[in-house]
């Protein structure tokens, strides 16, 4: 049987003790926004699933219609006696904290103990995750997909078959897919890259490759005016629908063309990754995410000098992970519009951040520090 060594075991009991502490107070009080409105009718439909079930009839599930697939997917939880939807809490709990290990367990493999702590901890101690994460939406679920997606790429057991390994890395992308249906696109572009990098077709297929380059040369101006304009309108209607509430921000701003979208890009991956920004806090609330996004700034500059020297060890994985997080963030930065749709959103990307930065901040601190003086080997 396998067990997992005490500091990763350690990783995931401390997020999972703290996620726990958040399910506790937040179901007694009224702190967690959150634990409301999408979180309320998640519940409602996971009950009345539940309920079907249990009545001896199938559910009528919409595989199109999130609040049908997830709900079904939560209705377990409400065969149980008791309160289900705190077991649905603690469920998510479990599932982000399990999220926490898996980029533990990456950078621990790719690097060290100690970047691998370095880069959870605004996993484990963020305000947003604690609250966004122990709820019953399905942030927490789709975080724990890729994050396991990618340990088992980057970070495999040594005991795991090639078989397996990509059923589940398949299975994984598949259910977080099912959860964000928008981002299918973008996992299948990461998984692309990643493969590319790690075959290097053009060593071994040149005349294929030519052949392969010169097409996407010749249509890939065609399929980014023809889906470019499709996916702006999208973003553009999201950006209409999220624009009210107190928290938001650019609501004026609708990118229609693309020209108009690439200038404004930059703009929206800034609000998404890092806001509220000082002049937009009004709250005590806003003050601690605040502090969560200049946080944010910290890790995205140390990002750099990770990515470079983890693509000395994987360039595929580092590749693939640079590219859906640029890409993902551009995407969201056009459609969000407020401040707590882009702290709810704005972990699928960050946790990747906070991966290379973690690298960077501990090659940064190495630089510094005789580790051989140290009483303890963190390496």
């Amino acid at each position: 049987m396998y067990w997992p060594e005490r500091d990763t075991l350690l990783v995931f009991l401390i997020a999972l003790s703290l996620r726990l502490v958040s399910v506790v107070v937040t179901t007694f009080t009224s702190l967690n926004t959150y634990a409301d409105t999408d979180a309320d009718k998640f519940a409602r439909y996971g009950s009345q699933i539940a309920d079907t079930i249990l009545g001896g009839s199938l559910p009528a599930i919409d595989p199109l219609y999130i609040y049908d697939v997830w709900g079904a997917m939560l209705s377990p939880f409400w065969m149980l006696p008791g309160p289900s939807r705190v077991y649905a809490r603690i469920g998510m709990a479990v599932v982000s904290a399990a999220a926490v290990y898996n980029v533990y367990v990456i950078v621990r493999s790719l690097y060290s103990r100690y970047a691998g702590f370095i880069s959870v901890l605004p996993m484990i101690f963020y305000p947003s995750f604690l609250f966004t994460h122990t709820v019953v939406l399905r942030e927490a679920m789709i975080l724990f997909g890729l994050t396991a997606a990618a340990r088992l790429l980057l970070a495999p057991s040594p005991k795991l078959g090639a078989y397996t390994k990509y059923s589940l890395v398949t299975l994984l992308l598949g259910v977080s897919s099912i959860l964000r249906r928008e981002n299918f696109v973008l996992y299948v572009l990461i998984l692309v890259i990643g493969v590319i990098l790690e075959e290097k077709p053009w060593e071994r297929y040149k005349r294929l490759t030519q052949i392969a380059s010169g097409a996407i040369m010749v249509t890939a101006p065609l399929a980014v005016l023809t889906l470019g304009n499709r996916v702006l309108d999208q973003l553009v209607f999201i950006r209409q629908v999220r624009s009210h509430g107190r928290t938001a921000y650019l609501t004026s701003v609708l990118p229609n063309t693309i020209p108009e979208a690439v200038v404004f890009s930059w703009i929206g991956a800034l609000y998404f990754l890092y806001t509220p920004f000082p002049w937009m806090v009004a709250s005590i609330a806003d003050l601690i995410i605040m502090v969560e996004g200049l946080s944010n700034i910290i890790y995205t500059i140390a990002a750099v000098t990770g990515a470079r020297i983890l693509s000395r060890k994987t360039l595929s994985g580092t590749a693939a992970l640079v590219a859906g997080v640029t890409v993902g963030t551009i995407v969201y930065g056009l459609g969000t519009v407020n401040v707590g749709t882009a702290v709810r959103h704005r972990p699928m990307v960050l946790w990747v951040i906070f991966l290379f930065g973690g690298v960077g901040i501990a090659e940064h601190i190495r630089m510094r520090v005789n580790f051989e003086q140290l009483p303890v080997d963190i390496r």
